[in-house]
């Protein structure tokens, strides 16, 4: 499968991602440097990933916060951690929206003050 060519603006922001999640750059970073919004960050690496499918990790844990390239599959799969918990939450959110009673709530509510 051939991929179509990087535009200009996702080889700027792929640049600067590094190798290793202890070279980790936050978007705020990437966003400041290349004089975009953050917003415009967070698509570009969602695109490099989905659509071009490059392995960038987007670690929220201090002291290696930021988004990254895994140096090896051992770092890949523990970048991916946090990930797959997030769409395991959010797998029960969903099935909980979709088999809620509209109604139910109303029980919870009796007897408290309408105007708190």
């Amino acid at each position: 499968m051939t991929l179509p060519p990087l535009p200009e603006n996702y080889k700027r922001v792929l640049n600067l991602i590094n190798v290793g999640g202890e070279n980790a750059i936050t978007g705020a970073e990437i966003a400041k440097i290349l004089k975009i919004e953050r917003r415009a960050v967070q698509e570009i690496i969602s695109h490099l990933i989905t659509q071009y499918k490059i392995p960038i990790i987007g670690a929220r844990l201090i002291p290696h916060s930021g988004y990254y390239i895994p140096a090896s599959k051992a770092e890949l799969i523990d970048g991916v951690k946090p990930l797959k918990k997030q769409v395991q939450k959010e797998q029960v959110r969903l099935n909980v929206l979709l088999n809620a009673d509209l109604e139910s709530y109303k029980l919870l509510l009796k007897g408290a003050d309408e105007r708190v």
